[in-house]
């Protein structure tokens, strides 16, 4: 058997991978927040995504990459499932952070807080 928590780090790397590779090499940190709506009546959901990267203290946004953003949606999906058989937590968005010293966080938004 697999360690869930291990099994949602790979999944945060992953992620990881799309900001960084979205993110321009003179950029000193930079920032997304993605939003998970799985709350519809038809049992649909949505996922989508805010980029922002620094240059000095100038923020600046845009999408994530083209090329790298496809498995955005999905990733996110599974994310929450696991989280959520893990650990019961119901988040509804997380922000993942790539400081300019390359450590990373991410830190998730429960509604109702």
């Amino acid at each position: 058997m697999t360690d869930p928590i291990e099994e949602q780090r790979q999944i945060i790397d992953k992620l990881y991978l799309i900001v960084k590779g979205s993110t321009p090499e003179n950029a000193s940190t930079s920032r997304c927040r993605f939003d998970y709506d799985h709350g519809y009546e038809d049992g649909s959901s949505s996922v989508g995504s805010e980029f922002v990267y620094f240059i000095g203290e100038e923020a600046k946004s845009l999408a994530l990459d083209v090329n790298l953003r496809r498995p955005v949606m999905p990733l996110v999906k599974e994310l929450h499932a696991k989280m959520k058989a893990h650990t019961g937590g119901d988040w509804d968005a997380f922000t993942l952070t790539i400081e300019e010293d390359g450590r990373v966080t991410t830190k998730f938004e429960y509604p109702n807080q």
